[in-house]
């Protein structure tokens, strides 16, 4: 039974002479499509390292530190990352330009101490997005007499990419949240407060708005004319009813004109006419 303790010890330091020891959680890490991201490593400032070797579903690369100064020996086994993928002194983290959506996905830093003879393994989850474009609204809509006019906007991004969330906004400022989804359904009654609504699509890496879309103006009037319309239609009959009444003014004075010049000329030669016979009439002698 004596033996049995120190049986457990000697196991103990065999595990621990290359052991792994993993003491830091995962890390989620979100880039840019054809952008670069760098995959943080952090190392004991006591410990020496005696190589890295980075890796993603297969051995990515491996970096054994210089000494004295000397630049590290960094060899790239994926050729895919070739050209790629850097490993900056004195960190050595991974750095990856010209990102691709293949580039998405598990990484692992096994870091291979020296000093402590450990290996300490640090796990990072890369996922990569594409910036949102503006978004495109498309508005149907259906007009009834009972229930005013019903409105239905969808949301869209092209080529949006996964983890794309969408609400709508109402108010002045477009900052009220009234609807999460891509779909919003609504209704207007003439007379009511037209609001304008605006989409928001977001991913981990942006967000945009689409332009403000009037739910009033996609639909015409059901048969509830609203006190501004009326107005307009009264203004529209009152100056139709000027315009005639003008026309029928001018078409009386151009017809009637010539007659009046006419009578006007007869009064004239009569009146003539008396005042010659009056001077030829003779007159009495006396006798």
């Amino acid at each position: 039974m004596g033996a049995l303790p120190w049986l457990l010890l000697l196991l103990l330091v065999r595990t621990g002479e290359r052991g792994r020891l993993q003491s830091w959680d995962g890390k989620d890490v979100v880039a840019v499509l054809q952008e670069s991201v760098s995959l943080p490593l952090e190392v004991p400032a006591d410990e020496e390292v005696e190589n890295i070797v980075w890796s993603s579903h297969v051995r990515l690369a491996t970096v054994v530190p210089g000494k004295r100064g000397q630049p590290a020996t960094i060899e790239v086994t994926n050729p895919r990352y070739k050209g790629r993928a850097s490993f900056p002194d004195p960190g050595y983290s991974l750095h990856i330009s010209n990102l691709s959506w293949e580039d998405s996905g598990p990484y692992q830093a096994q870091v291979n101490l020296r000093t402590s003879r450990i290996s300490v393994t640090q796990r990072y989850r890369l996922r990569v997005y594409r910036r949102l474009s503006e978004p495109r609204v498309t508005v149907n809509f259906e007009i009834s007499r009972e229930d005013g006019c019903n409105i239905s906007l969808t949301c869209s991004v092209e080529k949006a990419g996964l983890d794309v969330t969408y609400s709508w906004l109402s108010g002045e400022d477009g900052v009220d949240a009234v609807h999460e989804g891509s779909a919003l359904s609504t209704s207007w009654r003439p007379g009511d407060n037209a609001p304008s609504y605006t989409c928001r699509a977001s991913n981990p890496i942006s967000s945009i708005v689409s332009s403000p879309i009037p739910a009033g103006s996609f639909c015409s009037d059901p048969g509830y004319p609203s006190e501004k319309s009326t107005y307009l239609c009264v203004l529209a009959k009152g100056l139709l009813l000027l315009v005639l009444l003008v026309v029928l003014a001018a078409g009386l004075w151009l017809t009637g004109a010539p007659t009046w010049g006419r009578t006007s000329r007869m009064k004239k030669l009569k009146r003539n006419r008396l005042r010659l016979r009056k001077k030829e009439k003779p007159h009495p002698s006396l006798a």
